[in-house]
């Protein structure tokens, strides 16, 4: 019997039916790990969330206030140093891995208390993904000191308490059109530059398929695909609710 051999059409043909459902599929699969990332991120703001809480219950209901003299000026070193966060991969959110400075916090790794409260010491937690509602840990500058407890909130599940973040030079406008390789991470905490909250920053990014995830204080975390309109923009009727844990009526 003669053996049949395929024709130079029917071998392109073929070949033109795979590389048809390559296309289909390869967006797919870049979909799935997305997807994949943006529920590891959402495991690892539960972690730092429960670690937050922990830190809470043993310092009488504050947050790993930033504010004092002497003292760190990263929230995540006062974590770190504490004992309370020492995991430093959860600093790191998988969707920004590739983030400039996104493997700097690795060098806090083995330097004592003494060698973080130097200024390269504190440096290594400023870059990391994730930044605090300040009215939970204060801030290094004076005119911001608004501190709450996180025992005295109210309605802790409308309160938010984390978010992913990026710093400069990302802002809501030149987000899209700066490589990834050139954003930051900034783990100061979320501020106004005004007492109203008229505008919130740093900037919650929206890294996790065009959202960002939100840590909310009564331990549950969101994906938000409008999280910088809905609450850090001026145009939000209802921010300051959000931010301020002593904010009991919605409206304002």
């Amino acid at each position: 019997m003669s053996k049949k051999r395929f024709t130079l059409i029917e071998l392109l043909v073929v070949i033109a039916i795979i590389a048809v459902l390559a296309g289909m599929l390869l967006p797919a699969l870049s979909d799935v790990k997305m997807t994949a990332r943006s529920s590891q991120c959402i495991s690892q703001e539960k972690q730092i969330l429960l670690c937050l809480l922990n830190y809470s219950d043993s310092n009488n209901g504050w947050g790993p206030v930033v504010k004092y003299s002497g003292g760190y000026t990263r929230w995540p070193a006062v974590m770190f140093v504490g004992g309370y966060l020492t995991a430093l991969e959860l600093y790191i959110c998988p969707e920004a891995a590739l983030y400039d400075k996104a493997q700097y916090v690795f060098h806090a790794r083995g330097l004592t208390p003494a060698q973080l409260l130097t200024d390269s010491g504190k440096t290594y937690f400023n870059y990391t993904h994730y930044s605090l509602n300040k009215f939970f840990i204060g801030s290094t500058d004076s005119a911001d000191s608004d501190l709450r407890t996180m025992s005295k909130a109210f309605m802790p599940s409308s309160k938010i308490l984390a978010a992913d973040s990026c710093g400069s030079p990302c802002t809501v406008v030149n987000y899209g059109a700066t490589p990834v390789s050139e954003r930051r991470g900034l783990s100061s905490g979320f501020f106004s530059t005004s007492a109203a909250l008229k505008e919130v920053q740093p900037f919650i990014p929206l890294r996790h398929k065009k959202a960002g995830n939100v840590t909310w204080l009564d331990g549950h975390v969101t994906t938000e695909k409008d999280a910088w309109q809905i609450y850090q923009a001026h145009t939000s009727p209802a921010k300051k609710y959000h931010w301020d844990p002593q904010v009991s009526n919605p409206n304002k």
